[in-house]
């Protein structure tokens, strides 16, 4: 697997992620991204510094 194509599923996983914080809470947030092996430091990030994040969609352009 490439990198492009990693960073792209892991770029789609962030988002759902960040989708499930909002309907569901940080707990099913983080469940889903860690099953879904985004790295630990990367869930931290997205989770506890909302203003650190990227445009919604950046990086799938």
């Amino acid at each position: 697997m490439s990198d492009t194509r990693y960073n792209q599923q892991l770029a789609l996983h962030v988002e759902r992620g960040i989708e499930l914080l909002a309907h569901m809470g940080a707990a099913n947030a983080w469940i889903y991204m860690q099953s879904n092996h985004v790295p630990r430091g990367v869930i931290l990030r997205v989770l506890a510094y909302p203003q650190q994040r990227r445009q919604s969609g950046a990086s799938l352009h």
